[in-house]
């Protein structure tokens, strides 16, 4: 599995040798690059939205915009990790809030889920359900749901630094913050998500009050878990532990639990985004897809900064 976030010389010069024959007119070197990154860029999307339908269609939208400016990128200036997953992190951050994230984002300060729709007290009146899937699938759905509970400064960083394990060094240049900043960042949201779970989840605690098999019925009733379209039948490449490739660091032992928790979540395969841009990635003469006029940085630059909302001063989420 290929992960883009390890420091590995020959993957920089795989994409880099891919860009160059995709930018010839080689629309399979292309289809090659696209393969190579679309899993994790689904993966960082649905993480942010906690939607799988709506991530499928962020991932194409990040796609085409990445296609769009492959001209325009030079290695000389960054690795194109770094220039792609700037990409994701200013689209990801800058895109439409969904009512599901407004409703959690009410939450965002405290995490204090006493007052949200799932309310301990109501779900004891209906019985609770034993199915397997369905309790794994509410296990996949909290976890997504509790991330929406914090800024989308503190989401992405969390998603970066603690559930992908990418370096701080690397994370910070993908937000375009400092790597003080990121970390205290980091620190800031780990600890936000992992005591909730220590205080409310019977995953850490049997004695905690809330148990997957007892919130399943409500959360059906709700229609937040549809039996007929859950998250976990859809085809995955493994645990995102898998997929990372690295055991727990010494640092991340006080929170080994919560990153386990998440670590041993789905990594689900990308959509086909191959076949959705067939079109496009065959025409006649491929190179005229790629766009030659260089990026403002007034306009939400992928060379540039990240160009947050004018309604959060995100860059200073670290500085609380």
């Amino acid at each position: 599995m290929h992960n883009p976030f390890l420091e590995k010389i020959e993957e920089h010069e795989s994409d880099v040798d891919y860009i160059k024959r995709a930018l010839e007119g080689d629309a399979a070197a292309l289809e090659a690059l696209i393969l190579r990154h679309q899993s994790w860029i689904f993966n960082i999307a649905l993480n942010m939205t906690g939607d799988i339908h709506r991530a499928e269609d962020i991932t194409q939208e990040i796609l085409i915009k990445t296609i769009a400016k492959l001209s325009t990128y030079d290695e000389e200036k960054a690795a194109f990790r770094t220039w792609l997953y700037r990409i994701v992190a200013n689209h990801v951050i800058n895109m439409r809030e969904s009512k599901k994230e407004q409703f959690f984002a009410a939450h965002s300060e405290s995490l204090d889920f006493g007052t949200y729709a799932l309310n301990l007290t109501d779900t004891k009146k209906l019985a609770p359900l034993r199915d397997t899937t369905i309790i794994d699938e509410t296990k996949n759905y909290c976890t997504l749901c509790i991330l929406l509970c914090l800024t989308r400064m503190e989401r992405i960083v969390l998603i970066l630094g603690a559930i992908f394990d990418v370096s701080d060094r690397i994370g910070a240049e993908i937000c375009d913050i400092s790597r003080a900043n990121f970390r205290k960042i980091l620190s800031r949201s780990r600890r936000k998500v992992a005591d909730y779970f220590q205080k409310n989840c019977s995953l850490f605690d049997e004695g905690n009050p809330c148990k997957c098999s007892e919130q399943v019925s409500y959360l059906i009733q709700l229609g937040m878990i549809k039996p007929d379209d859950m998250n976990i039948k859809h085809e995955s490449i493994g645990t995102i532990r898998a997929a990372v490739g690295k055991t727990i660091t010494e640092i991340e032992k006080s929170y080994s639990e919560f990153l386990e928790l998440y670590r041993e979540q789905p990594f689900f395969k990308g959509p086909d985004m191959v076949g959705r841009l067939k079109d496009l990635l065959h025409r006649n003469n491929i190179s005229e897809i790629f766009s030659k006029a260089p990026i403002s940085k007034g306009q939400g630059s992928e060379t540039g900064k990240l160009n947050y909302p004018a309604r959060r001063d995100w860059k200073k989420e670290g500085q609380k």
